[in-house]
């Protein structure tokens, strides 16, 4: 259809309006903490959030880094074209990746605490060689990631609501850059759990309303109903036809060719590893866990509601385009989203999952922002133009490392909207191009004999042999070498394997050469904070006796959860419903669609109230002072008496310390007061 659901007038007033609300949101926020909780924007804080935020905090960022455009659109899409398998392999594949990454996060904590960001690693144990070739892997995933981010997210404004691409393009990111300047790290975790918290609002509405007080739906069994009729004039892919199954070859391929390119877009991305230096030792592995498992149903949850309501009221006058589907091109711009929220809530739906759209790219965008600035500064400004940099200079060089990403990636958005580039596409190729990473990050941090020459040639041959895969199978399978050829499921599966699997293969041989021999304990001891980090950021950078203990046996309970997650959601589950060609029943689909909305509703509450609930020391502290009302003289927090007279400041941080009074200054300890 040539006409645009809603007016370019709302696009623009939600890249605007929203934008600004939230770059002042978050400066106030900044500015809040600065006055009452005396945390000053050092060089530490601005990278690493003084590497004190909690669980919750945690897992809502973990949640909002990984809900991009894609998440959002691209699962109802598959939805829409392959039916309730489609949201399923979205959600545990790129749930299973997230879980994974748990292990990562871990070791970090448990070996290297005091680093900035994760490329600085590779300098310590390679030189300067193997850091430049991590860091063009790292520089090469944040750089494709957000612009897959602002792809997705100016592509919806556009197709949405006729807002000019190229405006989005550089729109979106503006509020996001403000406040990443004014608040740093901490900003950006704040940012996150607001923009998820609003997700998830929307969706649970959205779940509540198709499947209980629609009266267009209103129940599982009256979905089921309507997809069985659609499936006999428009049947799927499947092997039967029905969108109620999961024996869809197609969508195993493209299950696949997700998962691996996610050993990129999650291990080679900066920004996780940065939520890993970011949390406390003790909250590392839960914040990631439950981070993974409250969005793996964002995508599961969204697909089954909007992506299958599109898709049962094609026949249904409320539906935008009636009386025809959606033609495959409207499909793939992820209309699918905005057309089933429009069918059941009219134009207020359709601008309800705008605001989705702009949400998942603003939150996501504010990490790349954050993890691309931090390896700008740490990785190439004091590594290699000024190694006795000051604290105030590494802030510089953050703040203009931030506008200048901002700009770069609009303008590369933009390019890639006009050649025709999409985020499927980028999604293929993204593994096979930048796959190898996953070998040189659990070589680096798990593989003491991995020498420099493996981190050098190890990744560059994985990439080369992969793309050679990848062309020589799409001529084998298609005859021609062509953008829509390449982009083809057998090809890209074969691509994505083979860079992803070769690469430790490589790394492995290489090493056998001359093994090196790196203490992993003494790890650590390299890494240096700026001149202007405070005592308790300096003590939160040294490997603890009680943290080793604690996170040797978080090591363990994670793989054996990973273990359990992967043989129910990745193989047992769908694999026996693919294999045995089962079409759900009504009363399947009935407990389906039940499971789905009740993993949704506690989700929702986990990411909404843990956080505050952690926190609620420091926000009843923060709103007596800000209604002007005394604190009382014993403060209580995490169960003791926070209180030291002036004669012992021992316990006090430097902030603290200079608000003292005559008599006694109650104290609200950096565990207290970080998020």
């Amino acid at each position: 259809m040539t006409e645009f659901i809603l007016n370019q007038g709302f696009g623009y007033g939600i890249a605007l309006g929203l934008g600004a609300a939230f770059a002042l949101l978050m400066m106030a926020t900044t500015y809040t903490a600065k006055k009452f909780l005396g945390q000053k924007q050092d060089s530490e804080r601005f990278t690493t959030a003084s590497r004190s935020v909690k669980q919750g905090l945690i897992s809502s960022c973990v949640v909002s880094s990984w809900t991009w455009p894609g998440t959002l659109l691209t699962s109802s899409q598959w939805a829409y074209q392959y039916g309730v398998v489609g949201s399923y392999w979205y959600a545990a594949m790129g749930s299973f990746q997230v879980l994974l990454f748990t292990l990562v996060a871990i070791e970090i904590k448990k070996r290297c605490p005091g680093i900035h960001t994760i490329a600085e690693v590779a300098r310590v144990r390679f030189g300067r060689g193997g850091h430049l070739v991590y860091l063009s892997y790292c520089l090469g995933t944040n750089v494709i990631v957000s612009c897959m981010l602002l792809l997705g997210g100016s592509q919806g404004f556009s197709f949405s609501t006729g807002m000019h691409i190229v405006a989005a393009c550089f729109l979106l990111p503006m509020g996001v850059c403000v406040y990443t300047l004014f608040g740093g790290l901490q900003a950006t975790f704040l940012s996150d759990w607001t923009h998820t918290v609003i997700i998830y609002v929307i969706i649970l509405v959205c779940l509540t309303t198709v499947y209980g007080t629609s009266d267009l739906i209103g129940s599982p069994g009256k979905m089921y109903d309507l997809l069985t009729e659609i499936a006999k004039e428009s049947p799927s892919s499947a092997a039967n036809g029905s969108y109620l199954t999961f024996d869809n070859r197609a969508m195993i391929f493209t299950a696949w060719n997700l998962l691996m390119g996610g050993a990129s877009t999650v291990f080679g991305d900066p920004s996780y590893s940065q939520k890993a230096i970011a949390a406390s030792a003790k909250d590392v592995m839960f914040g990631y866990i439950t981070g993974g498992l409250c969005w793996q149903i964002i995508p599961w949850g969204l697909g089954t509601c909007t992506g299958l309501a599109a898709l049962a009221l094609t026949n249904n006058p409320a539906s935008y385009t009636y009386p025809n589907a959606l033609t495959v091109e409207e499909a793939e711009k992820g209309l699918p989203l905005v057309y089933g929220m429009a069918a059941i809530f009219g134009k207020s739906g359709a601008a309800s999952a705008v605001v989705m759209i702009f949400m998942s790219v603003t939150s996501a965008m504010s990490a790349e922002l954050i993890s691309c600035s931090s390896i700008l500064t740490y990785d190439f400004y004091r590594s290699y133009v000024n190694p006795k940099a000051s604290g105030k200079q590494l802030v510089t060089a953050s703040h203009i490392s931030v506008i200048g990403f901002s700009i770069f990636m609009g303008g590369l958005a933009v390019v890639f909207n006009y050649i025709g580039v999409t985020i499927g596409w980028i999604l293929n190729f993204i593994g096979i191009a930048l796959g190898p990473v996953l070998g040189a990050l659990l070589g680096m941090l798990f593989y003491p004999k991995m020498t420099k020459y493996a981190m050098w040639f190890g990744p560059t041959m994985a990439t080369l042999t992969g793309v050679a895969c990848w062309l020589g199978s799409c001529h084998h399978f298609y005859g021609e070498l062509n953008k829509d050829n390449l982009a083809g499921n057998y090809p890209s599966a074969i691509g994505n394997f083979v860079s992803v699997f070769s690469s430790p293969l490589y790394i492995f041989l290489i090493s056998l050469i001359k093994p090196q021999s790196f203490d992993l304990a003494t790890l650590n001891e390299q890494f240096e904070a700026g001149d202007d980090a405070e005592e308790t950021e300096l003590e939160r950078m040294k490997v603890k006796e009680e943290d080793l203990d604690q996170l040797n046996k978080s090591l363990i309970q994670t793989r054996i959860f990973l273990i359990i997650h992967a043989s129910i959601f990745v193989f047992i589950l769908p694999l026996s419903l693919y294999g045995s060609g089962y079409i759900f029943s009504k009363r399947f689909f009935t407990a389906w669609v039940v499971i789905t909305i009740i993993w949704e509703y506690l989700a929702a509450m986990w990411i909404i109230i843990w956080p505050l609930y952690e926190s609620r020391v420091t926000l009843r502290y923060v709103i007596m002072k800000l209604l002007g009302k005394e604190v009382d003289h014993h403060y209580y927090g995490a169960g003791e008496v926070k209180e030291i007279s002036t004669s012992d400041q021992s316990f006090a941080t430097p902030s603290v310390a200079e608000a003292k009074n005559e008599h006694h200054v109650n104290v609200i300890t950096d565990s207290d007061h970080d998020m």
